[in-house]
């Protein structure tokens, strides 16, 4: 746990949670990884029943809500690195925080559209 609160103490930007539980899979295997809890420009947190291995690389897809799907794209693909895995304090799962690998201009700008157009405001409670 005290692992936990140190990464949050490190956080340089804020994660956002959107109003949809994305499904995140491996692109190497078409398997579902769990669901997009929250995410940054950096990075984001998965929720799920398998633990990532720590420190092991993803090519990830992120599937885009419905209406985002219409306007041309159905995925965000990405490189991300695991870099914790822990049990949720909230929920019967594991959450594994992954943390962006190089994304291009095009990809840095589809998950600043995914923020912008689905995050709650920010400060909103967890229940």
């Amino acid at each position: 746990m005290a692992e936990g609160l140190l990464l949050t103490e490190k956080r340089e930007l804020v994660r956002r949670e959107l109003i949809y539980y994305l499904k995140v899979s491996d692109l190497l295997n078409s398997q579902e990884l769990g669901r997009m809890v929250d995410i940054h420009a950096k990075g984001l947190l998965l929720m799920g029943t398998a633990s990532l291995t720590i420190g092991r690389d993803y090519a990830i897809s992120i599937e885009l809500p419905k209406v985002l799907q219409e306007q041309g794209s159905p995925s965000i693909s990405i490189q991300a690195r695991a870099i914790w895995c822990r049990p949720s304090l909230t929920h019967p799962y594991l959450e594994n925080g992954l943390m962006f690998i190089d994304p291009s201009q095009e990809t840095q700008e589809a998950i600043e559209n995914l923020i912008m157009i689905f995050a709650l405001p920010e400060g909103t409670l967890k229940l």
